[in-house]
């Protein structure tokens, strides 16, 4: 399963709008060597949100995308201060994204990692720490998540 890094992690992500930011993750996973191609990708997470949106509840969104541009499963993870209106489930703003890509053929990865993802999104402290943490202590948490 993905497993991140310090540089997979941006704490100022800039731009007010879900494309902004969608743009901004696509970017992240191309400079990262994880996507071949960020418009495709950007295409992907755009596509899925059109679908029902990622935005989770209490300030998180997961999107996340399968796409033959993927050139191995990863997570990224990006928080801002302001808040950005993201259709979420419980009606409140987003400014935490925890960002999947998987390669065409990696369904069952990306289940797992909504999966392991999903079990602990639900609760507070979790949320808190996403929310409040530094960059060691999230890639700790994500990272210690994911391996569950």
């Amino acid at each position: 399963m993905a497993r991140l890094t310090p540089d997979c992690i941006n704490l100022n992500i800039r731009g007010n709008t879900a494309y902004s930011i969608l743009k901004q993750l696509a970017d992240m996973a191309y400079a990262r060597g994880f996507v071949s191609d960020k418009s495709v990708f950007l295409q992907t997470l755009l596509q899925r949100e059109k679908l029902h949106s990622t935005g989770f509840g209490s300030g998180i969104a997961v999107p996340h995308g399968k796409n033959a541009c993927v050139n191995q499963p990863f997570i990224l993870f990006a928080r801002k201060t302001e808040t950005i209106d993201w259709q979420a489930a419980d009606g409140q703003p987003v400014n935490g994204w925890i960002c999947i890509g998987v390669p065409q053929a990696g369904e069952e990865n990306q289940l797992k990692m909504i999966g392991a993802l999903c079990r602990k999104i639900i609760h507070a402290d979790f949320i808190e720490q996403l929310q409040q943490g530094d960059v060691s202590q999230i890639l700790t948490l994500l990272n210690q998540t994911l391996s569950e």
